[in-house]
């Protein structure tokens, strides 16, 4: 028998929130084809991130179920999709699943990809398992380091256990000596109010935690999904999405403290998430959902401003979840002058972006998750000149390129599917 004090004798079957998870590979030589995993039985699928190898591997992680819609908290029946492209984005493969059902039936959310300052590419992802005591890391993010990023079916380093907070939803800032800065949320206190729940932790070269950092108390936050960017002048600013459009903070001593700002005057991606990333130039790229709400009548009404000013209401996809655009600031994010328009084909949300060597903009974004025929995930290869220009002008630039789509496979939602 184990001694006492062994973890097996003080838990239930030796399982607790800090018990491991691990990485299944899929869609390798041999595999027998009928899975639990594949694409032809998915039926949801969302929230995609993107990242790109040294040698120009695209990498790609969203969350998705083959039983049910999302189910938030627990995300019961959910897992996380970890795919690659080694053609540019052409064509996709998945190749590992990060699925916490056999442990006590947990389920996955909000997965990254993100690059260290080494250049190595790491997944983040979110585990939560509904135990019958109670356990403080019944959530908690987990993140693998991937040991060749050119091989589609990497060997992974073995799992850290980063903290119980969503810690996996967006990707943490790099500063130039190399430290990091990683966005939290605490979603057990989304709608309740005057509750401190947005928070940072900065960590050195070697992932030692330096210190946390919180938000003061704001009722209008949803999920926060904050990603600061580095000004010119050293100090910090972030967008973070809110009720009526998004909010933005500040920070003048390296993320320790912050000073909320309000609405942005600028209004995009109400209530739904946006990224920030500085450029190697210089500009700021912002991709968000180019709508607009307003109340006329006791009703809400969904428009944007067209390219001569011009308001113009949405008819085919009323809400603030379409219009995906890329845009750029000139003057460290205090204006974005230049637009492009990305994707308007339906219910088009959650960007992530990475950058090529070449300066080539990857974004991945979703399309209806629950949306019969859809349940997508799109890539957009893009430049600088492409938003400045306001359409592609660069001949390797590409709109929505299908990197994930179920009913391409005789999957996805179907008529008379209760989810």
């Amino acid at each position: 028998m184990p001694p006492a004090d062994d973890v097996s004798q003080n838990f239930p079957y030796g399982i607790t929130g800090k018990t491991p998870p691990s990485l299944t590979k899929v869609n390798y030589k041999g595999q027998k084809p009928y899975h639990k995993h594949r694409i032809n039985l998915r039926v949801f699928q969302g929230c995609p991130q993107v990242e790109i190898s040294e040698e120009g591997r695209l990498w790609a992680t969203w969350f998705g179920s083959n039983i049910q819609a999302e189910r938030a908290p627990v995300m019961k029946d959910q897992f996380s999709v970890i795919a690659t492209s080694a053609d540019d984005g052409k064509t996709w493969k998945e190749v590992f699943i990060f699925d916490p059902s056999e442990l006590l039936g947990g389920g996955a959310s909000d997965p990254i990809l993100w690059k260290d300052p080494k250049g190595n590419i790491r997944f983040c992802g979110r585990r939560n398992i509904e135990f019958q005591v109670k356990d403080e890391f019944a959530s908690s993010a987990w993140e693998f380091t991937m040991v060749d990023p050119e091989d589609e079916h990497t060997e992974w380093s073995k799992p850290r256990l980063l903290g119980n907070k969503l810690i996996s939803a967006m990707k943490p800032l790099i500063f130039p000596d190399g430290t990091i800065l990683r966005p939290m949320d605490d979603l057990k206190l989304v709608g309740k109010p005057d509750k401190v729940r947005i928070r940072f932790l900065k960590e050195d070269v070697d992932g030692k935690p330096l210190f946390v950092s919180e938000f003061p108390a704001d009722n209008d936050a949803v999920f926060a999904e904050q990603m600061p960017i580095i000004r010119k002048d050293g100090s910090l600013f972030t967008f973070y999405r809110a009720l009526k459009g998004q909010k933005f903070a500040e920070s003048f001593d390296g993320g320790k403290s912050w000073k909320l700002g309000g609405y942005f005057p600028m209004q995009f991606s109400v209530n739904t998430k946006c990224i920030l990333k500085t450029l190697p130039s210089g500009r700021v790229l912002l991709v968000a959902n180019d709508v607009q709400v307003k109340a006329e009548k006791g009703k809400d009404v969904y428009f944007y401003n067209d390219e001569n000013g011009k308001e113009q209401k949405l008819k085919k996809q009323v809400t603030s979840r379409t219009r995906m655009t890329a845009y750029l600031s000139d003057d460290d994010g205090k204006t974005f002058p230049h637009k492009m328009l990305l994707c308007d084909d339906g219910q088009i949300s959650y960007p992530s972006t990475t950058l090529g060597k070449d300066g080539a903009i990857y974004i991945v974004y979703d399309q209806g998750r629950g949306v019969i025929g859809q349940q997508a995930v799109f890539l957009s290869k893009i430049t600088e000149e492409d938003i400045l220009a306001g359409e592609i002008v660069n001949a390797k630039s590409f709109l929505n390129n299908t990197v994930s789509r179920p009913s391409d496979h005789g999957g996805g939602r179907r008529e008379g599917d209760r989810l």
